[in-house]
């Protein structure tokens, strides 16, 4: 019999022998999602039968996953900041740790202020968004050098209705951007050396943009050009927040030292995350 419960437990075990991470969270998302249903509903419809349709469609998935396609590339949809938005292949997929980007921004300005902003490679347009969404006065701009990465920038900005609030254009990072017209910077900017790359698992090194992950001069080139355009862009005393790798913070500290102050903040791991560098 194909109830809800056995065709579950049998992709929970295909995805067991493909060696995938969380395999029995990934079957439960992935039926949830072909049953349109929230996770936490699933137990409550565990003993009715599954049509035919729903169980070809839950295997197409399973499939997908077993080769080692990331969750949120199946669905097309990843929670950032309690938002949903919209990821595919040719964006990173967010992770927990950016947020911290945000809230320390948060700390920082308050709902009253005006402030325009970058988003410097920008991706699926997770930091510029929140932002705006957090700060209603605020107005940004936001590049990345990909354009398909912009298209799904773009498509979250209307999905989040902020289109109104960032213009989205392609530029590698601060390049093309007014000297001294901006508030602040945020960014998550490549930072990962060839080497570390090597060593990444399969679903981030097969499956997501290396453009988005991998910098020269071991990981800090984009840092390093990152310092350059901030310091031509920013006025007065402006700031950048921006992600890092976690064993980066003295190498980040010695590239803005001519900056008037550098923090480092850890994530809830407690690794070396994110800076806050003021001009």
């Amino acid at each position: 019999m194909n109830t809800i419960a056995s065709i579950l437990a049998r992709g929970t075990d295909e995805l067991r022998r493909a060696k995938v991470d969380s395999p029995g969270l990934s079957a439960r998302v992935l039926l949830a999602h072909v049953l349109n249903l929230p996770t936490e509903k699933l137990v409550l419809v565990f003993q009715d039968q599954a049509s035919e349709e729903i169980r070809r469609r839950y295997e197409v998935l399973i499939a997908r996953r077993s080769r080692g396609e990331p969750v949120a590339y199946i669905l097309g949809r990843k929670e950032f900041y309690s938002r949903d938005f919209q990821v595919s292949p040719q964006v990173l997929i967010p992770r927990p740790e950016t947020e911290l980007l945000v809230e320390l921004a948060g700390e920082i300005y308050s709902r009253q202020q005006q402030k325009v902003f970058a988003d410097l490679g920008t991706g699926s347009g997770i930091l510029g968004i929140c932002i705006a969404l957090d700060f209603p006065l605020f107005h940004g701009l936001a590049c990345d050098i990909s354009e398909p990465a912009l298209s799904v920038a773009r498509s979250n900005a209307r999905m989040h209705r902020v289109s109104d609030r960032i213009v989205f254009f392609r530029g590698d990072m601060g390049a093309g951007i007014k000297p001294q017209s901006l508030d602040f910077i945020v960014s998550n900017p490549p930072y990962i050396s060839a080497r570390e790359f090597a060593g990444l698992g399969a679903e981030v090194r097969d499956f997501e943009p290396g453009q988005a992950l991998l910098s020269e001069a071991g990981g800090l080139g984009h840092i390093q050009r990152l310092e350059h355009d901030a310091a031509r862009v920013l006025r007065g005393s402006g700031r950048v927040f921006m992600e890092m790798g976690s064993a980066q913070a003295d190498q980040v500290r010695r590239i803005f030292s001519r900056w008037s102050s550098c923090h480092v903040y850890q994530d809830l791991a407690g690794l070396d995350r994110a800076a806050v560098i003021c001009k």
